[in-house]
């Protein structure tokens, strides 16, 4: 699971996330992917769901928001050292020529670690939707931030 669906997940519950998901493919569908994100279902109804927390809230919410954007950031970013590491370890372990049981053990544990870290890596590069709910939510938080901060909320 990527960290933008875990995070909204944590936000709304599972149930509530379900429902954007299909409103967004719903918008997609429709062809309203042009309208003003504030005039926007998705936009709405987190909206609805925020308003009447207090300021202390909101702003948790967007620390937890800002760490999840870093640590996508991060994912991405590790993932090149990551790859460059196993297949240096490749190489080194099959010139080693040790025991061929050790080196296949050793090899075969190193691919099950990169794949785990592969499919971490393209779960949250390609997870457009999520990324799509991420940024609603921002701006629901700017908002409501916003609001909060001119005495409005």
């Amino acid at each position: 699971m990527n960290v933008f669906r875990k995070c909204l997940r944590r936000q709304f519950g599972n149930n509530k996330y379900m429902s954007y998901v299909r409103m967004c493919e719903e918008e997609v569908l429709k062809g309203n992917s042009k309208a003003k994100i504030e005039d926007k279902k998705i936009f709405q109804d987190m909206y609805e769901q925020l308003k009447e927390k207090n300021s202390e809230y909101i702003n948790e919410c967007s620390e937890l928001l800002a760490e999840t954007l870093y640590l996508a950031l991060q994912i991405g970013r590790k993932f090149f050292s990551v790859f460059i590491f196993y297949v240096i370890a490749n190489f080194v372990i099959l010139a080693l020529q040790l025991n061929y049981t050790v080196t296949c053990i050793s090899v075969m544990l190193m691919g099950i670690c990169f794949l785990y870290k592969l499919t971490e890596f393209l779960s949250n590069k390609y997870c457009f939707i999520d990324a799509y709910l991420i940024m609603v939510y921002k701006s629901v938080l700017e908002k409501l931030s916003g609001q909060t901060a001119n005495g409005e909320g």
